[in-house]
Order: structure tokens, then sequence, then C-alpha cells
């Protein structure tokens, strides 16, 4: 009967082509339709609602902010239904703001309407200004689609100007364009009427704040004041309304408001007291573009809407509001996100095209028709038209996925054409018959297997679509895509196609010569039919081999999947990067503003950039904070880039601008998804929970940033945690402010006022509202003292200032506190490095987080690493569903649970294909790679389903089963070669894919690709060999094949035979759960080497500032200016021979570790060998056993236990303790040699000064001997004189002498041997006087290599525990032998043989060897605990040592100086009192003495505060760096 319906069913369109033709066109138009409508976006609507709440506390701290309105806020807002976490932040300049984010499913306007009711519960707790200034609860639109700017360089008209130019002219209309969700004003400096009040003037008047206030509020007010004749009246004609002067509205209305009248007639006015401005609001932030003054709109779009059509709509707005503009002002869009959108979905659609056409062009070479290729042609068009059709019904979009989906299509719907082509062909040529009878003829016998085919794809596909999350939403339109394209494409494989078959093809001529290209494809594929027929033949004679590639396989599957870095989505080149630029905590705009202009100027040359959007006082990460910039920088579109990388612009930006010390720089790429976060790479949340404080959560998270940063894998490390600032901290008197009757509320709004501004009400201005606010003028804010001007009334009348009713003193305070989940938090934001996946990254972090932080700080994700972390895993869920429902359905095909496993079977080995060409290439697995495999399940199944279902049909004809599986494998070669083919060759579009969006091509079509590769040429061997082995397995265990017309056939007991015994099953299954359950344990030594303590001090001494800056962040060659001292620093640097060996211990440890690393994986070896052994067994049976042959063995020990693992970290540890103890060794080098170097400039200043008073003694010796001729004196003198010239002689050998030892002291340092060293002019001017910052004691953690080496020891032997613990239990190895042997050169090819053996080797009984190796590791590791401790402890002593004596030496040289001018003095005194005979030569010559003596003193005091300075400088780890490092430590540190 079934195939009587079929017969038919495929009778009814054949012979109804109309009909066929009708049912085709109606697929076209709806597809047109569709096309036309469907929206065009990037993504699906897969970014959570965001609702976003802020309000503002104006002078209040952050601190503050947190206490009296985060708090009472987010106590109401949490547990908000559907909410996943809520963040919020609170700045010094009195902001708050929470972005709660939902789940995926919850509706966006009801959990704003949420929100917005929970924060009207809030209200009643909050302070009163803040609800008066307003809370703000919106929803958060997707992701920003355009910037608009408006621009002038017309001076006349300033930012300000802009500003409120584009909120009165432009803004409006903006939010009124179709499909736009919100427009933000950047930077908006909103007109408000500023009253700048002077203090002084005030209380000399005998006023307040509050007077002030009072008064403002009552003379600026809108009132009703009735109405004249008002009902119910008589008499009166007319009733007129009554006006009255309401709210103010110009400067000057405002100045002349009355603030008191006195009795006697003076009035004191708003003017006497104040300067009233028409301003902007807050200048707070500034805005700009490509170096200039602009005001800065961001256009977002409302979810669901087309990205494309409102991009048109707003420019079309824009020319119609610009054609208004003044001269002189005009407007850009620099940034627009369609941009990348449209050449994403150009690209997309161009591989569409280009994949369609190499897919014809392979089914044209196939074929070798053009009358046969002209259907499928015709039939994929269709298909793919007709989708888009279904994509409208379904609300879907245009966008990456769907296309992508489309492109994948390409190679899945073009099979059914060719099955429906190639089926007809072949019946046509071996039967003889008609196109129409040959048609008729195949459709009955492929009809069933084109809707199996389809229905196990649908099985792929539409299950998966169901998925929760992001991960759901992104396969669901996907996934239905293709399911959709592949049902259309059934319908017209049923229906158009084989009236195409019967039209168009014709019967082939008898004895017709084919082309040369035909006649080559031809033979290659009978060549190829025919080695695959061989194949499948040897398959079935070597069962126990295929099931060892098969089991390989499985196992590479596992291992890969480990290996293969995993990630959520790839960083794609959007066309734009961020640069945000961080000044010192507490910096000015005005500072801010100048870094910002400079990074501007350098930019703007850069060739590829086209614009450059700045915010100053603001960004992301920290919110507002005028010590912080932000710049967009869009670069020009990809033709016309010179640098096609956006990588290596962007590192080439940061080496640039990092070279600037006011800044720290950070570059971040765009979040992936849209929405989804403000940048790319991932977001790390730290929480303070439990008893953590606010202090240990800043410790914390500079740990994690000093640890997190030593990793390699890391890269562009920030947090939004500032360092604390300075505060001024007012204690109010209360006892004194209760006794003077003046109320606390006062002094407080006055300080606030005053110091903060007030929002006092409102007035009315181009028909809108603006406010007003109340603080002092800027001389009167600026410094503490002015708090001496504030006053404030008593109740007795008096005016008191506010500093009287309390004292101030500075402390510090957060500038900025986030809050996750209400916990105190800080954000780690970062990126991995290249060649790392963000899931590799954030394991990482993980692992620092749990070896270094307290419990009691959590860790939590935001953003898209927040989905990467819900949806990890999936892969496994995926590739399960698509097992199981194709199992399903085509157990359900075929009314058997076993046939089907044939075709399950088969797909490992296209996995495993696709995985290996990601790990080659590089790629990561992510959602992209995931959707690949789903797709290459569905086309394997397909091409096994081909197989299987022709080989059942012709065992149920009577063929033996191998037999039935050769024929099937070679009929179905060709159209599975030619589809298969057609869609490798569809894929390379997608693997060699360049230009926007290129990442998401490569990850989706490299894995297919690959898969693809593998499956047509080692899986399809597969399909018939599970076939084969299913059949006999079934027969194994009594099974009956199918009946046909009645009778039953047994299989033949050959064909039972050769299978896989139970023996071998039961072994593979033990060793695969003994592996994939090794891998679940390890030994751990975690809990038997505890953790170092460090108590360390809060700062290094008393008397000098700990603070964030240190000496020894300064590069040696900056900290030694001298060019000669930097050229001997080099040198010994290059040529020392202590240095020499640490760089080869470096190499020898690296070489090491990997010898250790090696031993993790199987080791393979190939051996060939003659032999002949000779025995003589009890002297009476010799005998010759003679052995030949080559031998493979493959050898495996499994780490079940982590004691390779662990030896592997402790290799590790090994050499990064060589590579510390390197730089110790550099850092001590550059010391030596620097302290050697001053050490030979004072002895040089010593000897010139010996020598010049050489020179005055000669002098002495002259004139003594002058006097003594001229009988003006004795003897004595003159002998005197002489002494002295020789004690000075004899002090120049002794000085040459120290000088030699010093210069080959210096040489052998340098790596020579001994010789004259080039040195600067000596000089006793100090090039480094000023005090010298040392830093936070945390600091010496990570400054000193010591004691990283030290740290690095440690970890050695914490991983050396783990090996001693491990060695305790037993060792599994798994072992592979196999090759060729024999006893005759002329049978070896004819005799393999092959082994597997697992063996398990445990210790039973060593009299505690084992044991005590273990204790002795632990022992070995309190050892390098404490000498850790010991390094840490010896660090600082070293620190304390050379502050002191740094301070000392600049101590003693100032003495000395002292001492050497009163020396000077001293001598030209005596001299004069000499030559007028008023005292004895001996006298003077006292005076000489002691002037030699203060200069040598003094040269030796320069050479002692210079060697200060070089101690101080080692001691804080400073000179490890090489200058070859520095840019790139530079730029990590961002």
């Amino acid at each position: 009967m079934t195939l009587i319906d079929n017969n038919m069913k495929s009778d009814f369109f054949i012979d109804r082509p109309v009909f066929s033709a009708v049912i085709s066109a109606l697929i076209v138009i709806v597809g047109i339709i569709g096309l036309v409508q469907l929206p065009v976006d990037q993504y699906p609507q897969i970014v959570p609602p965001v609702v976003t709440v802020s309000a503002s506390y104006p002078g209040a701290s952050a601190t503050a902010v947190a206490q009296a309105v985060a708090t009472p806020i987010e106590q109401e807002l949490n547990g908000t239904p559907g909410m996943l976490y809520m963040e919020s932040t609170n700045s010094n300049s009195g902001s708050f703001s929470a972005t709660l984010t939902f789940d995926i499913s919850t509706n966006p306007d009801i959990a704003a309407v949420e929100v917005q009711n929970r924060v009207k519960e809030a209200e009643a707790r909050l302070p009163a200004e803040v609800v008066q200034n307003g809370i703000s609860v919106q929803k958060q639109a997707s992701s920003r689609l355009m910037t608009v700017t408006i621009l002038s360089d017309d001076e006349k008209f300033d930012e300000i100007y802009l500003s409120n130019f584009a909120t009165l002219n432009v803004l409006d209309m903006l939010r009124r364009v179709p499909g736009v969700g919100r427009v933000s004003n950047v930077g908006s400096r909103y007109y408000a009427m500023q009253i700048w009040v002077q203090p002084d003037k005030l209380a000399s008047l005998g006023l307040t704040v509050q007077d002030l206030q009072k008064a403002l509020r009552d003379q600026n007010r809108e009132s009703a004041a009735g109405v004249l004749g008002q009902q119910p009246i008589d008499g009166v004609d007319i009733s007129v309304p009554i006006t009255a002067t309401g709210r103010l509205s110009s400067v000057s209305e405002f100045e002349n408001i009355v603030i008191r009248a006195s009795d006697d007639g003076a009035i004191i006015r708003l003017k006497d007291v104040a300067r009233v401005s028409l301003e902007a609001q807050s200048y707070n932030t500034e805005s700009g573009i490509n170096g200039g003054n602009a005001a800065v709109m961001n256009v977002y779009m409302l979810p669901g809407a087309n990205a494309m059509e409102v991009a048109e709509n707003v420019r079309t707005t824009m020319e119609e509001i610009a054609a208004g503009f003044p001269e002189g002002i005009s407007y850009n869009i620099p940034f627009d996100m369609t941009t990348y959108i449209s050449e994403s979905i150009h690209h997309v659609y161009r591989t569409l095209f280009e994949a369609l056409l190499l897919v014809i062009l392979v089914v044209f070479l196939s074929l070798q028709s053009w009358r046969a290729t002209l259907i499928p042609a015709i039939a994929v068009p269709i298909s793919l038209i007709g989708t888009f059709g279904v994509m409208l019904v379904f609300g879907f979009s245009l966008n990456m996925m769907t296309l992508l989906g489309l492109i994948l299509a390409i190679g899945i719907v073009v099979d059914d054409a060719i099955v429906v082509v190639e089926n007809v062909d072949r019946i046509m040529t071996e039967e003889h018959l008609s196109p129409y009878e040959a048609t008729k003829k195949a459709m009955s016998g492929i009809g069933g297997a084109l809707i199996a085919m389809s229905l196990v794809l649908c099985a792929v596909f539409v299950p998966v679509s169901f998925l929760s999350g992001i991960t759901g939403q992104l396969f669901r339109q996907f996934t239905i895509t293709i399911a959709v394209s592949v049902i259309i494409s059934t319908v017209v494989a049923l229906t158009l196609s084989p009236v195409m078959c019967s039209k168009f093809l014709k019967p082939h001529v008898k004895g017709e010569k084919k082309n040369f290209i035909f006649r080559k494809i031809n033979e290659g594929l009978a060549a190829g039919n025919s080695f695959y027929a061989k194949m499948v033949r040897a398959s079935l004679r070597h069962f126990p081999r295929m099931f060892a590639i098969f089991g390989v396989a499985c196992i590479g599957i596992w291992v890969m999947s480990r290996i293969v870095p995993q990630s959520f989505m790839p960083q794609e080149d959007q066309g734009y990067f961020t640069v945000e630029l961080e000044l010192p905590v507490g910096a000015t705009l005005e500072r801010t503003r100048v870094v910002t202009e400079r990074a501007m100027d350098f930019l703007m040359r850069q060739h590829d950039v086209e614009y450059a959007l700045d915010v100053s006082g603001s960004s992301p990460r920290i919110g507002t904070n005028q010590s912080n910039s932000y710049i967009t920088v869009i670069m020009k579109p990809w033709k016309e880039r010179k640098e096609r990388n956006i990588n290596r612009t962007m590192q080439m930006v940061r080496d640039s601008l990092s070279i600037y010390p006011e800044s720290k720089v950070y570059i971040s790429t765009p979040a992936v998804i849209p929405g989804l976060g403000t940048s790319g790479g991932f977001s790390m949340v730290l929480e303070a929970k439990g008893d953590c404080s606010y202090e240990q959560l800043q410790a914390a998270t500079d740990t994690l940033l000093h640890y997190a940063s030593m990793r390699k894998e890391l890269t562009g490390l920030s947090t939004g945690m500032q360092k604390d600032i300075p505060q001024l901290y007012f204690d109010a008197d209360r006892d004194k402010t209760q006794l003077l009757g003046v109320p606390l509320s006062d002094v407080f709004t006055t300080l606030k006022a005053f110091t903060g501004s007030v929002y006092i009400n409102d007035f009315n201005m181009f028909n809108r509202v603006y406010r007003v606010y109340l603080q002092a003028d800027a001389p009167y804010r600026g410094e503490r003292s002015d708090l001496n001007l504030f006053y404030v009334r008593s109740s007795s009348g008096s005016m008191v200032p506010v500093s009287a009713l309390g004292t101030t003193s500075y402390t510090t305070g957060p500038g900025t506190i986030r809050r996750f989940n209400m916990y105190y938090a800080a954000t780690i934001n970062g990126e991995a490095a290249h060649g790392v996946s963000s899931g590799q990254a954030m394991d990482i972090l993980e692992e620092i987080v749990d070896e270094h932080l307290p419990s009691n700080v959590g860790v939590e994700w935001s953003g898209l690493s927040y989905q990467e972390k819900k949806e990890s895993g999936q892969t496994g869920l995926v590739l399960g569903l698509c097992l199981l429902f194709v199992f399903l359905f085509l157990a359900a095909q075929y009314e058997s649970w076993s046939v089907p496993i044939a075709v399950i079977l088969s797909l490992p080995i296209a996995i495993a294909g696709a995985y290996l060409g990601i790990l080659v290439l590089g790629y990561e697995s992510n959602i992209y790679f995931q959707i690949g495999l789903v797709m290459l399940v569905g086309l394997v199944a397909k091409n096994a389903i081909l197989i299987v279902e022709f080989a059942k049909d012709e065992v149920e004809k009577g063929r033996p089963v191998e037999e039935a599986a050769v024929v099937a494998a070679q009929l179905r070669f060709r159209p599975i070669v030619m589809t298969s083919l057609a869609f490798i060759l569809g894929m390379l579009p997608l693997v060699f894919a360049t230009g926007p969006g290129s990442a998401s091509r490569q990850d989706i079509g490299t894995g297919v690709f690959f898969g693809m590769l593998v499956a047509i040429t080692a899986g399809i061997v597969f399909v018939p060999f599970f076939f084969v082995w299913i059949y006999r397995l079934r027969a194994k265990f009594g099974r009956k094949s199918p009946e046909k017309g009645g009778k039953a056939r047994q299989i033949s007991s050959a064909e039972s035979s050769g299978g896989l015994d139970g023996g071998s099953g039961k072994v593979l299954v033990t060793v695969a759960a003994v592996v994939l359950g090794g891998f679940a344990v390890s030994c751990s030594p975690a809990k038997y080497c505890a953790e170092p303590e460090l108590d360390m001090p809060e700062g290094f001494d008393m008397e000098l500032p700990a603070d964030s800056l240190t000496v020894a962040d300064m590069e040696w060659w900056k900290i030694y200016p001298d060019t000669l001292l930097q050229k001997l620093i080099r040198q010994a640097l290059e040529y020392n021979k202590d240095m020499l060996a640490a760089a080869e211990r470096v190499r020898e440890l690296e070489y090491r570790y990997r010898i250790q690393r090696a031993d993790l994986w199987p080791s393979f070896n190939i051996n060939a060998a003659v032999d002949d052994e000779y025995n003589n067994y009890g002297g009476a049976d010799p005998s010759h056993d003679p052995e030949i042959g080559p031998k493979a063995s493959l050898t495996w020990e499994i780490d079940l236990w982590g004691h390779l693992r662990w030896a592997g970290r402790a290799r590790m540890a090994e050499y990064l303790a060589s590579v510390e103890a390197q730089r110790a060794l550099r850092m001590t080098l550059i010391a030596d040699v620097a302290t050697a170097y001053f050490e030979l400039m004072a002895l040089d200043n010593e000897l010139e000064i010996v020598r010049s008073t050489l020179t005055t003694r000669r002098e002495g010796v002259t004139q003594a001997k002058l006097r003594l001729d001229g009988g003006l004196t004795d003897e004595i003198p003159y002998q005197q004189a002489l002494v002295e010239l020789a004690t000075t002689e004899a002090l120049v050998p002794d000085i040459e002498r120290q000088v030699a030892l010093k210069e080959s002291e210096i040489a052998f340092l340098a790596g020579s041997y001994p010789t004259a060293i080039e040195r600067s002019k000596t000089s006793d001017e100090l090039s480094y006087r000023e005090e010298v910052p040392i830093g936070v004691p945390s600091d010496l953690l990570w400054r000193r290599p010591d004691i990283r080496q030290a740290e690095q020891e440690l970890k050695a032997a914490e991983a050396e525990v783990g090996v001693a613990g491990a060695q305790r239990f037993p060792t599994l190895t798994i072992g592979l032998q196999g090759g060729l042997e024999s006893d005759s050169f002329l049978d070896v090819l004819k005799s393999p043989f092959y082994y597997a053996v697992a063996s398990v080797a445990a210790p039973v009984f060593h009299f505690g060897k084992r044991k005590a190796a273990f204790k002795a590791a632990i022992a070995e590791y309190e050892q390098a605990r404490i000498e850790y401790e010991k390094t840490v402890m010896q660090a600082f002593r070293e620190v304390h040592d050379a502050a002191v004596t740094y301070r000392s030496a600049q101590k003693n040289t100032d003495a000395k100086y002292d001492l050497l001018q009163a020396a000077l003095k001293y001598v030209d005194l005596t001299n004069i009192q000499y030559i007028n005979g008023a005292i004895r030569y001996l006298d003077l010559l006292d005076a000489n003495r002691v002037y030699l003596d203060a200069q040598v003193e003094y040269s030796n005091a320069v050479m002692d505060e210079y060697i200060a300075v070089v101690n101080i400088y080692k001691a804080l780890g400073g000179g490890w760096q090489t200058e070859g490092q520095a840019a790139g430590d530079a730029a990590g540190g961002e």
C-alpha cells in the first residue's frame, strides 16, 4: 500500500505541472513580500531588558549617597520579579545610578512599571532634596544606533549654546522619529539660572542662605489670581480672569528680587549679595568631536525596530532640521552602527551568492548537463526566497544568524534537487526509460527518503531552538530558518523538481562521448567509487581495527573539547574602539581637558581614524568623575584603512598614549553584542560579603589585579574601584550648636548650599522649564579657610560663623562607590590576550580569586560574562538533543530501535573532524561553532540515511547484509560526494571570510568545512560498517530481518561471524569508564599547605608619605640620566657573566618544563628489528626463534591523581622563579654598577681636590721660603709648609690606587677585563633632591623580583607536595602496540599483529617510603613558606633602612655643604690676617687643612646621597625592567 500511495502522490504532481508551478510561484511571492518587510539588524533580540534608576543628591559624598539614597532604593528593588542582578554607582558629584538587568523573557514595560512602583515606596525614606530633584526610571534602549553632533567653527557658538540649540531644535524631533527609543544629550550644558552668592556680603548684611531660599521661592512662583465676575453673581456682563506676575524669566528680574526691606525704606536685593547669570546647569562633563566643541547626541533604537530604516529616517529628519540652522552651525553623523551592520550584511549576502554560484558549478560538473543543472539552480533560490516569508510570520529579522543559516541551507536544499535529478538520470541511463517514466520510477523510490531526510533535519534543528536564554534565542532564529528552508526544499523536490526532470532532461544518446573535463571527472568518481567499495569491504573484515579507530575518534572529541579554547561569541571589528584616560584621583576637569586635547590631537593625526568623540569628566567604567575622559575612536571604512587589523591600531594607540605619565590609558573594544556590557572582554564583580569592609574590598581588588597582571593570558586589566581621595571632614559641635540656638540643619544646609549648590525652583524660558540653583561664587569655595565666611543665625539673631560650630580635618574616602546586588563591589574589566578565549580568561580569574582572596569576598559576573557563564557548557546538551531526536525519528521511520544506531554512530567521526579543524587553525569553540556542529550532525545524518535507506531496501530484496551494504554504498557514493562537495565548496567563502563580521563567518564555516571533509573521506566508510554490525548483533541475539512477500529469511551464519565479541566490548567500556572517571579526581595539596602569614605594617615609616606613587615606577634609565652610566649599565646587563648564566638557567628550566609537560601526553615509538633467539632448555631441545618486522607502540599514563599535572606546575613555578631570579640579579647588578660609578666619581672629585690643594701647598712653600730668605720669619714656618706639602702628596698615590681598583670593579661587573672607565666630569651638584615617594607596603609584593621569586618557589614546593601525595596512589597506563611480525622476510607483509593493554601499578608496601616522602615534601613547603615570609620581612627592612639612610644622607649633605662654606670663609679670613701679620703661618696652615677636609667630606656626602638613592630605588624593587619590556608592561597595566 505504501508503494502504491507513493506512486499516486508522485504521479499527481508529475501529471499536473501547472499546479506544481503555482505552488512554487506562491512560495516565491510570499518570500518576496517577507524579504521586503523584514527588519534588518545585527543580531536577534537577545539583549536582556535593562531598567535604569537615576537620582541626584548635589553636594553629597559618595558615602553619603550610598547610605542615604542607594540603600533605601536598593532594599525596595531587591527581589523585583525577573531580575537577574542589580548594580549601582554612587559618586562624589552626588549622583546615583542603578541598573537592573532582567531575564530575557521578561516584558520590559512590565519590568519598568514594577521598578517605578518600588522606587515610589522608597521615596519616604529618601532625603527631601533627592525627591525634589526627581528620580528617573527608564527602560534602557538595547544599543546605540547613531551619534549626531551639532558643531560650529564660529567662536560665538560655544558649547553651552550648541548644547541648548540641540535640545531646543533637534532633540525633540529626533525623539519623534519612528523606531527611536531614546535620544541622550551627552555632556549636556542645559540652561539654568545660577545664583552665585558672595558669603561675606551676605554675612555683613545679617542674611543667611535660608533668607535667600525663602525670597527666591516666594518671589519666583506661578500662582492663580482668580477671576472677576465668577458665578454666582448678578449685574455683571463679562468675567475677566486676573493675571499676575508669575515666574521670573530673565537675569535682571532675578537680580531685583527683594531679600529684605527695612522699616527705614532700605531694600536689599539679590544683586547686592550675589551675581546672577544664565549659564549651564552642570559643568561636570564636556563633549566634543575631533578636538572641537560640539553637542553630542546618542540615538538609541527601540527593540524590534528596523535598524536600517530607523537610521535612514534619522538622516532624513536631520536634513530637514539642518535647513533651518543659523549660518555657522552644521551637523555630522560620525557614528552609525548601520554602517557596520550594512557592511556585515553585505558581506554575508556576497558570501551567499558566492556559495550559490560555487554550488551550482559543482552541480554542473557533477551532473554534466546544463539541463540537469538548471533544475537545482531553480529549486534552490525558490527554497531560500520562500524562507523569508515564514521568517516574517515568526517575527524574525534579517540578521547574522538568519543569513548565516541561509548560507548553510544552500548546501542542504541543493541535496534534495540533486538526489532527484541524479536518481532520474541514473534510471534513464541504466533502464533506458523516457524522462517521464524515469521520473515516475525514481520518485516512487526516493520520495520516502526525501521526507525521512527532512524529518531528521527538522529533528536536529527544531528541538535545539527550545533552549532557554540567549543561546536559545540565537539558535532559534538560525535553526528555524534552516528547518523552514529544508521543509520548503522538500516540497519543491516533491512537486516542481519532478516536473522539471520530466520536461527538461533528455535521454542519453548511446555512444555519446563526453568532453575531456567531464570524462576526467567521471573517471575520478569511478575510481573513487571503486576505492570506496574496497575500503568498505576492508572495514567489514577488520572489525576490531574499525572500533579502535572509532574509539580514538570519540576520545579525541573529548580531549579536543577540553583543549580547544571556549568562548561565547567572537570579538568582531565593529569599526570603532574606545579610549579611556584616567588621571590621578581628584584631578580637576581642567587637567583632564588638557590631557584629552593632547590625546585627541594624536588620534586625529592617524590616517585610519575618521572621527574621535570625546567626553571629559565621565567614563562608563567609573561614571561621572572629573579625572576621567572617554574617547570613542571611529575608524574609516574598511576599504580605506592602511591597517586592516584593528587590534594593531589599538595597540599602537595604547603604546603611544602610555608614554605620558599624567594618565593611565585603557583601550577597549565595543561590546560583542551591543547592549550587553559597555565594552568587549570580561567583566568580573568582587563583592564585600559577610564581615568584609570596604577597605578590605579595595585590598582584595589590588591583590587580584596584581596576580592577574602577572598572567600573560590577560590584558587590558582595569577596575572601576578608585583609590581613596582627599576629603575635608566637618565635625559639628552639637553641644555648642544647641547652646547658641542654631538649628543643626541650618549648618549643613549652609555648607551644602555654598559648596555643593542647591536646587531652589524653576523658571520659564523658550517655552521650556529650567532650574534655579544657588551656590557660593568661585572665589568663596576653593579653600578650607573659606568656611570662615559661611554664617548662620542664632536664636538671639546674632550671626555665627559655621567654622565656630565645628572642627575640620583632612581625611580620605572613596570617590566612587559601586554596589552589586546590595553589596559593596568592585568591577574588574579586561580582555583575553591574543590566542586565549574569554572562557579561559574567566577561569584564570576565578582561579586567582580562589587562591589569593579571602573567603568573605564573593565573585559575580556581569554583562556578557554573566551570560557566558550562564550559557556555558551547553555544547554537550545541544549535541545530545540533536542525536536523541535524530535517533527517535529514525526509529519511527524504520520501525526499529537498532537500525538508527548505524546512522548515529557515524556522526562522531565528522564531529572529531570539526574539532580538529578549529584546533589546528586556532579558532575557539563558541556559539557559532555549536551552531555549525548542529548543522554538521544534520548533514552527516542525511548522507548516512541515503546509504542506510538503500542498504535496508537491498536487504529486504534478499541480498546478504555485507553485499547490501557495499551495493548501497557504491550506489549512493556519487550523489553523496556531489552534495557534500557542493556544500564544502559553498563553505569556502565562509572559511576565507574577511571584512566586517568575518570572525563569526569563519567560526561557523570552518568547523562545518572540516567536519564534512572528514565525513566524506573517512566517515562514509563507517556508515555501512555500522549497518552491518547492527544487523549482525540482531542476528546474534536471535532477531529476524523484516519479512518480504510472506517469506522469512534468516541471516546466514557467515553474516554473523567476525563481529566484536563481548569481551572486547567490555574492555573498551571499562577503559573508557576509567579514563573518564579518572580525570574527575585529583590530589590537591591545599589542605596540607598553610598560607604564608604576612602581617605587613600599614606604612614603611610614619615620617614618609604612603601613597600610590613610588620612585620604583620609574625606569632605571630615567633614574640615572648620565649617558655614560647608562652605557656601563647596558654593557653590564649584556656581558656580565652572572647575567649570562642566569639567562641560560631560565632557558634550562623552560625546557625542563616542556619535558615535564610532555609526560601528560601519549608517547609514540616506531622500531624495526631482526633477531634470532637461540634456546636450549634442559640441554636436550635446542631451537631457534627468529623474529622480523616493524612495530609501532603507543603508551599513555593516565594522570588519574594529578602527579604529572602537579609536577608540571612545579616545573612551571621553578621556571618562573628563575625568571624572577634573573630580574632580581638585573636589579642588583644595576645598583652595583651605579654605586661603583658614583664611588668612582667621588674618588675623581677627591683626587681633583687633593691635586688642587697640592698646588696651593707648593705656592705656600715658595712663599715661606721667600719670607725665610728675606728674614721676615724663622725656619719653623718653612718646615711646616714642607710637612703639609709632603702629607698632601702622600694622599695622591692612595687615591689613584682606589680609582684603579674601582675601575677594575666596574669593568668586572660589565663583563670585561680591567680597563679605564669612561665617566662624566665630576660634579658636586645633586640632580635628585626632591622627596622620594616610596608607595604603599603592599606594592612591594609585586615590585620586588626576589619576593616574586620566593613566591614561585613556594608554589613549586606546594606542587611537589601534590606530586608526593599523588605518588601514594596507583598509576594507570594504557598501551597499544601493533605492526608486522614474522619469522620470514617473505611473510612479513602478511603477518599483522596488534594488542592493547591497560596496566595498573599500585604501591602496596614500601616500609613507609611514600608516606615519608610526602611528609618530607610538606616540610620542604614549610621551609619555602618561612623563607617567603623572611624574604618579605627582609624587603621591608631594606626599605626602612634605605629610607633612614636617605634622610640621614640628605641632612649630612646639607651640613657638609655648610661646613664647606664656613671653611672657605675661614681660609679667606686667615689669608687676610696672615698678610697683615695678625696671625702666625701655623694658623694659616690649619685653615687650609680644615678646608681640604671639608671639601673631601662634602664630596663624600654627595656620593653617599647618590648611593642612598640607588639603595632606596633597589629596595623598592626598581630597575628590573628591560628597556624592551617597558612599553609592553606599561600597556599591560592599563
